[in-house]
C-alpha cells in the first residue's frame, strides 16, 4: 500500500490506487504527445540472448502511442548487431538502434577528440545525441534493459509528469522494492549508499545537496526521464556512479525535479559482490559510488565510525523489515557485503575520470555534430525513417 508523504526538496509521485494504465494511455493517445516521448535502452548485445529484454520488447510492443525507440548496442560485431537490430525493428513504434563498437563510431569518437572506450554512462551520452537529433522527441525515458519484473506501464510513469503540463517536471526518477524469492534484493543502497548518506548529512546538515541526495528513495534507480533540453545539457560520467552524479547535475540545472513509484516489486540482474577483486561487479561500482559522493561532499574522507554505526542499524533495519514480510534473510551474504563496505569506506579514494561532454557543449565546439551522429547511425540501420536529423 502506498503512503502519500511527501519528504525532502524533491517531489514523490505514488501509486495511490489501481490502474490497468488505460487512463494514462488514453491521455497520450488523445494529446497525441507520446510522438514527442523516445525511450532510450542502453544495453550490451550479450543480454539479447537473456531472458528479460526479449520479454522487454513484447512488453513495449504494447505501447501504440510512444514515439520511439532508441536501442544502444555495447559489444556487438556485425552479426550480432543485425540481430539485435532485427529483434528492435519488430516493434510498432519507429525504432533506431546504435551499434556503439562499430569501426565509423570510432572515428566519430575520435574526430570530437572523445577518447576511447566503453560503459552504461558512454552509451547512454551516445543515445542522448542521437535523440538530440529528431525535431520531435521533446521528452527522453532511460530504462535499464535487464528488468526481469518489466511493466510497459513504466513508461507512462516516468513520462507523464513531463509531459502533461499540469504537472511540468523536467526530470524524474523512478523508484521501487528490490526483492525477490530469495530475499533483498539491492545491497549497494540499502547498505552502502543509504548509510554513507546519512554519514555525510549528520557530518554536514547544512549541505542542501546532501539533503537532496538523501530525499530519493532509490538513488542508483537506472529509470528515469528528462527534457531533452536538460539531457543535451548534461556532462556525462562514465563510471558506475552515472546516476547519482545525474542527479546532482539536473539540481545544479535548477531543473524541476520529481520520483515516481513504479512497481511493487522490481527486479534485474544480479551483480556479484567480487569482494577479492576491486576491478569488477559491486565491488568496482562500490569504490565509483562512494568517490561520487564524496566528491559531492566535497569531503576526500568520512568519519568510519559514523558510517559503521549508520550500517549496522541499515543491517537492523533491513533485517526486521525482511522478517516482517516472510521474505528470507540471507545473513551470511549481508555479512560478506557489510565487511567491504566498511572496508572500502576506509580506502583512499580512486580519482574518477572526467565526464563525457555534454551535447550543447560539443555543438559548440563542432557544429553539425549531432547530424554527423545521424549520418553514422543512418548507416547501420537500414529500415526506412531509422532515423533523420534535425536541420
Amino acid at each position: 500500500m502506498a503512503d502519500f508523504q511527501q519528504q525532502g526538496p524533491i517531489t514523490t509521485l505514488h501509486r495511490l490506487v489501481d490502474s490497468d494504465g488505460a487512463e494514462v494511455s488514453r491521455f497520450f493517445d488523445q494529446r497525441d504527445v507520446g510522438k514527442r516521448v523516445a525511450l532510450i535502452l542502453p544495453c550490451l548485445i550479450s543480454e539479447f540472448d537473456g531472458p528479460a529484454l526479449p520479454r522487454m520488447v513484447e512488453q513495449l510492443g504494447e505501447l501504440d502511442w510512444l514515439g520511439r525507440v532508441i536501442v544502444g548496442v555495447d559489444g556487438a560485431d556485425s552479426n550480432s548487431f543485425e540481430a539485435a537490430r532485427t529483434l528492435i525493428t519488430q516493434l510498432p513504434q519507429a525504432t533506431t538502434t546504435v551499434w556503439n563498437d562499430d569501426d565509423a563510431m570510432k572515428a566519430f569518437d575520435q574526430k570530437l577528440g572523445i577518447a576511447a572506450g566503453s560503459g552504461k554512462g558512454r552509451n547512454l551520452w551516445r543515445c542522448v545525441g542521437v535523440a538530440a537529433g529528431f525535431e520531435e522527441v521533446d521528452t527522453i525515458v532511460v530504462h535499464d534493459a535487464d528488468i526481469s519484473t518489466y511493466e510497459s506501464s513504466f513508461v507512462a510513469r516516468l513520462a507523464q509528469p513531463i509531459v502533461d503540463d499540469r504537472l511540468g517536471f523536467d526530470f524524474v526518477k523512478g523508484f521501487y522494492p528490490r526483492f525477490d524469492s530469495a530475499g533483498l534484493n539491492g545491497r549497494l543502497t540499502r547498505l552502502l549508499v543509504g548509510p554513507l548518506l546519512e554519514s555525510l548529512i549528520s557530518l554536514a546538515p547544512e549541505n542542501a545537496d546532501l539533503r537532496y541526495l538523501g530525499s530519493f528513495r532509490y538513488p542508483l534507480a537506472g529509470e528515469f526521464a528528462s527534457r531533452i533540453s536538460v539531457a543535451q545539457s548534461i556532462a556525462m560520467p562514465e563510471h558506475w556512479g552515472v546516476d547519482i552524479s545525474l542527479l546532482a547535475a539536473v539540481k545544479a540545472l535548477g531543473a524541476g525535479i520529481a520520483q515516481t513509484d513504479l512497481s511493487d516489486r522490481y527486479d534485474h540482474k544480479h551483480q556479484l559482490l567480487s569482494a577479492d577483486n576491486a576491478e569488477v561487479g559491486l565491488h568496482r561500482m562500490a569504490r565509483d559510488v562512494i568517490s561520487t559522493l564524496l566528491s559531492i561532499a566535497g569531503r576526500d574522507i568520512v568519519d568510519a565510525d559514523t558510517f559503521d554505526e549508520k550500517l549496522q542499524h541499515a543491517v537492523s533495519a533491513h533485517r526486521a523489515n525482511a522478517i516482517s514480510n516472510g521474505i528470507p534473510v540471507n545473513e551470511d551474504e549481508e555479512l560478506v557485503a557489510v565487511k567491504l563496505f566498511s572496508q572500502l569506506i576506509r580506502e583512499t579514494q580512486r580519482v574518477l575520470p572526467p565526464d563525457l561532454p555534454s551535447w550543447d557543449q560539443l555543438r559548440c565546439e563542432f557544429p553539425g555534430c549531432v547530424q554527423d551522429l545521424a549520418e553514422v547511425v543512418d548507416s547501420q540501420n537500414t529500415s526506412p525513417g531509422a532515423i533523420s536529423s534535425s536541420p
